[in-house]
């Protein structure tokens, strides 16, 4: 594999660090991924860093390494400065981070309002001259506005978050002994729900609904999905618009379903691959390739 390899691309978040070899062409031609998170366990930042890095190639290697995500966060191995919108997106690579032998990739910043993002840009560097709307769901779902490849806003939403937590405890926990099914016509039902915004549904309609055997058990968790999703794509489209929908898995899903509801027109790119393509255009443009 390293006789092949030019580029070594670390995405290090919160939950899991991941890290790939690239070949001349941008291919991806190995890769290792441990559950290990900056948030979850603890320890030297950097020592940690090396240590899955060796594992995974069994030594240090020596080609370019390009990181992003929490890496360059307070908890990771340096913090980087965010970088301020609006800028154009081409302008990233210039401000690439090296120490301790790795290229750390900043986020950005957008003041007013207040907002930030870590390993989003990443992906949207990925993405060929960008213009118009671009959805990134996750924990904290990034919405971006681009114009011809420069990035002019953003905004979060804690969807994923909330969700995870209204379904670990408090009132609206799924109940117990009753396994989850997700349906889709349940789902879909629930994202209408908040899609009209003059008369939208609160999260306790989930509970109330369940409880006056107006919905199975069994689909609590997909209405409550629906409802925040829902809620979280009212807040910033509308029908007819087109977008990109950068995800992959059961949000892929779940936001394909929610947009189509709506009626806007998505085009999808896998998370996953653009962060790889992301990493490695960037070290590209960063001359880091030779």
């Amino acid at each position: 594999m390293m006789d092949r390899t030019v580029l070594i691309g670390v995405d290090w978040g919160s939950s899991r660090f991941r890290a790939w070899a690239f070949d001349n062409e941008g291919d991806v031609v190995g890769g290792t991924a441990v559950p290990d998170g900056l948030l979850t366990h603890e320890g030297d930042p950097l020592a940690r860093l090396r240590f899955h890095i060796n594992e995974w190639l069994g030594e240090w290697p020596d080609r370019p390494i390009i990181a992003c995500g929490a890496v360059g966060s307070a908890e990771g191995i340096y913090r980087t400065d965010y970088l301020p919108v609006p800028m154009p997106m081409n302008s990233l690579a210039k401000h690439l981070v090296h120490i301790h032998g790795i290229h750390i990739v900043p986020g950005l910043k957008q003041m007013s309002p207040p907002d930030v993002m870590r390993g989003e840009e990443t992906q949207l560097f990925a993405l060929d001259e960008p213009h118009g709307w671009i959805c990134l769901p996750g924990t904290h779902t990034k919405h971006v506005t681009m114009e011809h490849g420069r990035i002019v806003g953003f905004s979060t939403e804690m969807t994923g978050e909330l969700r995870a937590l209204l379904l670990g405890s408090g009132g609206l926990k799924p109940p117990a002994g009753i396994e989850q099914v997700f349906d889709e016509g349940i789902f879909r039902e629930w994202v209408e729900k908040s899609l009209d915004t003059e008369d939208a549904a609160s999260p306790f309609a989930v509970r109330a609904a369940r409880m006056t055997g107006l919905l199975d058990p069994r689909h609590h968790t997909a209405a409550l999905s629906g409802l925040l999703i829902g809620a979280d794509i009212a807040a910033h489209y509308d029908p007819g618009d087109e977008l990109t929908l950068v995800a992959e898995g059961a949000l892929l899903d779940a936001y394909r379903i929610a947009f189509d509801t709506l009626g806007a027109e998505i085009d999808e790119y896998p998370a996953d691959e653009a962060t790889q393509d992301g990493l490695f255009e960037l070290a590209d443009e960063a001359g880091l390739l030779g």
